[in-house]
């Protein structure tokens, strides 16, 4: 039985045997499409004669004679990194043979990659569009997997045990990424366009879990089995749970397509050294004396932010994690009258009126005059873009403590950061992509980290480089926005309400490095005439 199979499949010569007579594959192309064909063939409906299994050897093996690219990659490039991804990763394959006979990912990874070089979804509704989607169609009903043929998909990825994966229409997904079996990367609705996941490069996404929306998961991402994922993903992080919270950093240098550490053994904490401390896992790469230094850091600011938060009320606390985030005080239950605890709310309203940044009152309504000139009355060159409040599919969402109001001008929570950049027009993604980039920055045994907050002279310093990575701002835009500079801006009224105190302290900071850098170059220039 295996000497005609692999006969067959073009694998070896059977001449000489008068019962099995195949001529063997001449190039590894021509044996993928023979091997594919023959197990769609075999397997669609129950029955050989369902499809014509030479029409099948056709299309696939035409299609890797295309020079047609998809993520970069020609299918021939592709579907050999695809065999030794599984080869290298799967401890249950022990040889490159018993992937390209009998793993059903690979095998659906071919037929797809034939379908997507026959997709042409402008072509009336006839022809090799047809095609795309009976190889579609074909390959759901024999594996159980089923991608669209507009889906595109790089090299070096596999689908392990594979059942029940579906990837929509223009769902993306990386090089060298990893899929378990029952993962979804689907839409939210009905609407049209570009509505599916963008998953990165070496990604690991467990079993069961549900992507969906037209949601970026960034590069090197883990993603637990069982999670359902409604928002952006930034590169370098750990998720889990339903909805998906992120739990931590992906260790440095660390491809989870690669490792396929499904346990989610290797992570460094989110919030740093408190947390893991009580029960974190740290990452491996982190020594012994690191955590004893950080340990050591750590007591020294922990009497001064005791105390800090021991003399706050509760109108001084703010919740980091959420969208309001120093906007409007945390409501605590209280043992107080429930009459009083009103009153005190409604107080604690109006004074917010007088001294609220956010500019909470003035989202829904407000003078429109507001939003078309600056503070310097000048055009407004960026109207105020309202934000929705209290995100609860907000990865972040709970996971970092609350901090004192008295930080609220000094450090950046998320959901600020988040307002300021869409106020220049970034998506989701890319203000979860600096605001992670920016966080991972902080030392373990860093205050603000334990809080989700990055300290303004950290935003300063590094924001330039981090938002031209993960952005489509310019830099004069960025620069702006480091050294708070309102008038290059050119935010309105309306829009630059809640910043105002953030961006003093930015050009304060601005200065002080403008006035060292000038010293020490005068310094510089006085010891060269010296000399």
């Amino acid at each position: 039985m295996l000497v005609h199979l692999l006969a067959k499949v073009g694998l070896i010569d059977s001449s000489s045997n008068a019962k099995c007579k195949f001529q063997p594959a001449k190039t590894f192309e021509e044996a993928i499409s023979r091997i594919v064909s023959h197990r769609l063939a075999s397997c669609s409906g129950g029955a050989e004669g369902n499809l014509c299994p030479q029409s099948l050897l056709d299309t696939i093996h035409n299609a890797f004679l295309s020079d047609e690219l998809e993520l970069g990659h020609t299918m021939s490039e592709a579907v050999r990194a695809d065999a030794l991804a599984v080869e290298k990763r799967d401890p249950a394959c022990e040889t490159l043979l018993e992937v390209v006979l009998f793993m059903k990912g690979f095998a659906s990874l071919v037929i797809h990659r034939a379908a997507r070089r026959a997709w042409k979804p402008n072509d009336g509704g006839s022809g090799t569009r047809f095609a795309a989607l009976l190889l579609q169609s074909q390959a759901s009903s024999a594996f159980g997997v089923d991608i669209h043929p507009a889906a595109q998909i790089g090299a070096g990825v596999m689908f392990d045990h594979a059942s029940g994966i579906v990837v929509g229409e223009t769902a993306m997904i990386g090089d060298g990424t990893t899929i378990l079996h029952g993962v979804t990367l689907g839409g939210t609705g009905k609407q049209n366009g570009d509505r599916h996941p963008k998953v990165g490069k070496d990604v690991l996404i467990g079993a069961g879990t549900k992507i969906l929306g037209n949601i970026h998961i960034g590069d090197r991402v883990k993603i637990g089995a069982g999670s359902v994922v409604l928002r952006a993903i930034p590169s370098g992080a750990t998720a889990v749970g339903a909805p998906a919270r992120i739990i931590g950093f992906t260790p440095t240098g660390e491809r989870p397509g690669s490792n396929v550490d499904t346990k989610l053994a290797d992570v460094e904490p989110l919030s740093g050294l408190a947390d893991s401390l009580v029960g974190s896992t740290i990452t491996k790469s982190t020594t012994d004396t690191s955590l004893s230094t950080a340990a050591t850091e750590m007591q020294a600011v922990s009497v001064s932010e005791e105390r800090l938060e021991s003399s706050s009320s509760s109108s001084d606390i703010v919740e980091s994690g959420d969208s309001t985030d120093g906007d409007e005080a945390d409501e605590k239950k209280t043992d107080i009258p429930k009459k009083e605890a009103m009153s005190k709310k409604i107080v604690l309203k109006d004074s917010e009126k007088d001294n609220n940044e956010g500019g909470e009152d003035d989202e829904d309504g407000g003078d429109e005059d507001d939003d078309k000139v600056t503070d310097f009355g000048t055009p407004a060159l960026v109207r105020f873009a309202k934000m929705s409040k209290d995100d609860c599919m907000c990865p972040f969402s709970g996971s970092f403590r609350k901090y004192p109001r008295a930080h609220s001008e000094d450090w950046i929570s998320h959901s600020k950061l988040q307002t300021l950049l869409i106020q220049q027009g970034c998506s989701d993604g890319e203000c979860v992509e600096v605001y992670f980039a920016l966080l991972h920055l902080l030392p373990l045994c860093s205050p603000a980290r334990k809080y989700g907050c990055i300290p303004a002279d950290v935003f300063s310093e590094n924001f330039v480089d981090i938002a031209l990575e993960k952005t489509s701002l310019d830099i004069a835009t960025c620069q702006a926005l480091a050294d708070g500079d309102l008038r290059a801006l050119g935010l309105s009224r309306k829009a630059s309400k809640r910043f105002k105190g953030l961006f003093s302290t930015l050009g304060q900071h601005s200065t002080r490095v403008l006035s060292r850098i000038s010293s020490a170059s005068d310094m510089n220039e006085s010891t060269r005439k010296e000399d």
